[in-house]
């Protein structure tokens, strides 16, 4: 199963219409609702997806109830007050219910930024300028970052534990997979390893890992990148692929618009896992099909 996700086409700018047509010409298999998506929108979608021929396989939670007004985003379920942590549950329990009656099979969690010391931004612009060595501005901040990512680690996997809680027993429930995403940066969570430790202390229950090959050239290309085992390992226990590229040391390019770290392009998730195809706005349609259509496995 290959999917097609919202972020190559806002459902909002068009009531979900233009992605529906994409998916479709694209040849995708059904959709999955994440960027520009709110709960306001969930009924056009499944209705117009069933007449366009697809269906409403997964989402990303948490999910906005209504339309966010300009500047604002999302409560982090990662975010270190609990009131915080409180209204992002709260969404996500809300997109567990809204995705049941649509279809959906699986929901993709997002914790929210971090906020550390040093910004990405930062280490961003010290990248584009080449100086990443250890010696250099970005090597020195990235190395500062990850400091303090470490030291915060424990807080940061107790917030996510706290969360995962919460939303497990609802996708028992509901018969929802929930797919833990791997941070490509010190500024995302969980961590390889934070992810793990979720795994295992939720053992059991619909919880798995994300194959994100984009993600995973970002670590390598920060020089954190995971071993050869921990790679394989993650490959063989997802329970869905984010199909996307690298470019630099920012990830979510359509496949083929960007690169792959050669280990990590060599590697996959078993054939039956579902394929998420994830790109840009500017994306063509032409690039979009392509991008469907070389995300099937052989």
């Amino acid at each position: 199963m290959v999917l097609l996700a919202s972020d190559v086409r806002l459902p909002r700018d068009s009531g979900g219409d233009a992605l529906l047509r994409l998916a479709a010409d694209a040849g995708a298999d059904g959709i999955h609702l994440a960027a520009g998506c709110d709960l306001e929108l969930f009924p056009r979608l499944a209705t117009g997806a069933l007449q366009a021929g697809v269906g409403v396989a997964g989402l990303t939670l948490p999910v906005a109830d209504r339309p966010l007004a300009a500047g604002r985003r999302l409560p982090r379920l990662a975010a270190h007050a609990r009131d915080e942590r409180e209204a992002a549950i709260a969404l996500a329990l809300l997109g567990i219910d809204a995705a049941v009656p649509v279809g959906a099979r699986f929901a993709v969690l997002d914790f929210g930024e971090l906020a550390l010391a040093v910004r990405p931004g930062e280490v961003a612009r010290a990248f584009s300028r080449a100086e990443m060595d250890e010696e250099e501005p970005g090597g020195r901040l990235l190395a500062a970052a990850v400091t303090e990512r470490r030291a915060r680690g424990a807080e940061v996997g107790d917030a996510c534990r706290w969360a995962l809680e919460r939303l497990v027993r609802a996708a028992e429930r509901s018969g929802l997979m929930l797919a833990l995403p791997v941070a490509a940066t010190p500024w995302q969570a969980p961590t390889p390893r934070e992810a793990r430790l979720l795994i295992d202390a939720f053992a059991g229950a619909p919880l798995g890992l994300v194959w994100d090959p984009g993600r995973l050239s970002v670590l390598a290309t920060l020089g954190l990148g995971l071993s050869d085992e921990r790679l394989r390992a993650v490959a063989g226990e997802a329970v869905l692929a984010l199909e996307n590229d690298a470019v630099g040391i920012e990830a979510g390019f359509l496949p083929g618009l960007g690169e792959r770290d050669a280990r990590i392009a060599a590697l996959g998730p078993p054939v039956s896992v579902p394929r998420v195809v994830t790109g840009r706005l500017d994306s063509s349609a032409g690039e979009v099909t392509a991008a469907v259509q070389s995300s099937r496995p052989a």
